[in-house]
């Protein structure tokens, strides 16, 4: 099991696998499989079976009942993939088995442009010298939960991101049109163009809450979300 960051995993792989046992299981636990895959293919011999693994959830959370993806890539075994899940049955999770690739899609929709949204939010209070809590407008319901996010994602290693933004073939294409967004609607906030700005926006709400009306309940209640305070 090659457990290092998915910068390095192409060089270790390169070190190692040539010398992997005949007809071994190989795996990795990199957060994003476009890299590790393709080293496993490069450097691996030809009888080794590749079975990767992946867990969707932080360090911190108990991995009971979480999803852990199991990426059968090369197998010609179901013994290869029962053999990984034993081994990894003490974490108590829920296996999931998925393609490389809908692995990558799917890290790059949840985690990839939610993490670059909070950590932009953090670099803004950083270069405002301000600690949001501080701040009156920043108190209170999502608020909180804002910034308790920004937070945890600024506690954590930075290869962690890394490898969901930069070497998620996925999440590039996300990042760039992120990027490319949030220019364009700070174009219009300077050029005073309130309608346009107004338009994209609700057009955005809409296509990700299904045009919800005024009536509609909230997804989330302010007393719920003042717990995270």
């Amino acid at each position: 099991m090659y457990s290092v960051e998915a910068k390095n995993i192409d060089a270790i792989v390169a070190k190692y696998g040539p010398a992997t046992k005949q007809g071994a299981v190989v795996g990795g636990q990199t957060s994003t499989k476009a890299p590790e895959i393709a080293a496993f293919d490069k450097y691996l011999p030809p009888d080794v079976q590749i079975v990767s693994c992946h867990s969707l959830h932080g360090p911190g959370v108990d991995p009971k009942g979480q999803p852990l993806v199991i990426i059968p890539h090369r197998v010609t075994s179901h013994a290869a993939v029962k053999l990984v899940e034993d081994v990894l049955s003490s974490f108590r999770s829920k296996y999931v088995t998925l393609s490389a690739a809908e692995h990558d899609r799917i890290t790059a929709d949840t985690q990839a442009v939610t993490h670059a949204a909070f950590l932009s939010m953090g670099n803004a209070w950083q270069a405002q010298k301000q600690f949001p809590w501080e701040v009156p407008r920043y108190l209170g319901g999502i608020e909180n939960v804002k910034i308790n996010l920004t937070l945890r994602i600024y506690s954590n290693k930075w290869h962690v991101y890394a490898g969901l933004a930069i070497l998620n073939p996925s999440a590039r294409e996300q990042i760039e049109q992120y990027a490319t967004s949030a220019t364009e609607l700070y174009g219009l906030m300077l050029g005073g163009h309130r309608q346009e700005l107004t338009e994209r926006v609700h057009a955005a709400g809409a296509a990700v809450f299904g045009g919800l009306k005024d009536e509609d309940e909230l997804l989330l209640q302010d007393e719920l979300l003042d717990q995270s305070a």
